[in-house]
């Protein structure tokens, strides 16, 4: 099959959507199927076209030329400037299908015409698209004129979510999200060797883990207060980890202030922008990983942690219920610093409890979240698109 995907961002940006596509498109070359991903060109460092492991990988130059051309209609350049790239690159191909990632993606393949004369799914990857500026309407509308054949959402939450936006029920599947093969096991003092060496973490203590994009909603601030309520904090080191966009910057620097105003009694460090491999590191160095959200339409972060035999402490919503299960984790109301310090007390005095939970927890990341059941499931929603816009 030949596929093409749109994708806003993709590596070596870090985060979610970015980490389900390279897996997704990556996954499906290996079966046997031809991927491109359309996605933006961040720099004029980066090649237009290259193949990464397979994928065909095209970047859009468009939003990178004419900024300061007083003759270029910012408007215009911003919503249809992508459109000449997609006719240069994409419209001459022959693709059995197009896949769009995040509402953005689905707007362009319809305005350049690809969704009138190909299938289209798409995959949302926006948790609270309607607390953005006009988001509920933005939504609905994205949605009706956007002719996707089918919407492949990775939880239950997502599919709840499409309901509010008027999408019908008949056209969502549920496609969980799914990881590669762990990287290969490596012992806790080797990783932590090698953290050391590659940002300056150097500790003998329980680590305690929270990787995530610096947004509120990632609930960063909730593991400061319940850091001040822990009782073994003296016997361990936190790490807060992800990316950080322009929007979220004044977010990043209350908790930079939270955390240097602990440093006197706490080990706390801010990591922006980590590699995939540090990232990865820091899932080998850990005792335990944490994702305190206040929303999460599927916690992927705590998917990798599981899968590395690391237990979570989560919060008890919607979007971690799926991840999380009872002795495969801790689910908390982690809004109450106290009930949250407890749950993460209770597994830094327990080595035996950790161990148990974190073998359990990667039973259940494979069974629910592998990549061969994510390329199974995608492969069977592009043969009922084709056959639904064969029909029409």
């Amino acid at each position: 099959m030949r596929i093409c995907m749109l994708s806003t961002t993709y590596r070596p940006r870090v985060g979610g959507m970015e980490t389900h596509v390279a897996t997704l498109a990556e996954a499906l070359v290996r079966d046997g199927h031809k991927v491109t991903i359309f996605t933006n060109r961040d720099s004029i460092s980066q090649p237009e076209e290259a193949d990464e492991n397979g994928v065909r990988i095209v970047r859009a130059s468009a939003l990178l030329e004419g900024r300061s051309d007083p003759d270029v209609v910012q408007w215009e350049a911003s919503m249809f400037g992508l459109l000449g790239d997609v006719e240069r690159w994409i419209v001459a191909d022959d693709f059995d299908v197009v896949h769009a990632h995040a509402q953005a993606s689905l707007l362009l393949a319809t305005l350049s015409g690809l969704s009138v004369r190909l299938p289209v799914v798409v995959s949302p990857h926006e948790t609270q698209p309607e607390t953005d500026p006009c988001g509920l309407y933005r939504s609905q509308f994205v949605y009706s004129a956007g002719t996707a054949d089918l919407v492949l959402v990775g939880s239950r939450r997502f599919a709840e979510q499409m309901g509010t936006f008027g999408v019908p029920a008949d056209r969502v599947r549920i496609v969980h999200h799914g990881l590669p093969a762990a990287p290969q096991i490596m012992s806790r003092t080797t990783a932590r060797g090698l953290l050391h060496e590659q940002v300056g973490i150097d500790t003998d203590r329980v680590l305690i883990t929270l990787v995530g994009r610096f947004k509120e909603r990632k609930g960063q601030l909730r593991l400061l207060d319940a850091i001040d309520a822990m009782v073994t904090r003296s016997r361990c080191t936190f790490v807060l980890a992800g990316s950080c966009s322009s929007a979220d910057r004044d977010y990043l620097g209350t908790i930079r202030r939270r955390v240097a105003a602990m440093a006197d009694v706490t080990d706390v460090m801010v990591l922006e922008d980590v590699s995939e491999q540090v990232r990865d590191l820091l899932w080998a160095a850990s005792d335990v990983a944490t994702q305190p959200s206040t929303h999460e339409g599927l916690g992927l972060a705590a998917v990798e942690a599981m899968r590395a035999c690391v237990p979570v402490v989560a919060s008890d919503i919607d979007g971690l219920r799926e991840v999380v299960a009872d002795g495969a984790g801790t689910l908390v109301d982690t809004a109450v610093s106290t009930a949250y310090a407890t749950a993460l007390d209770r597994l830094v005095d327990d080595p035996d409890l950790r161990s148990r939970i974190g073998k359990a927890s990667a039973v259940r990341a494979d069974q629910l979240f592998s990549v061969d059941r994510l390329t199974v499931d995608t492969v069977t929603a592009y043969q009922e698109a084709i056959k639904l816009r064969e029909a029409r």
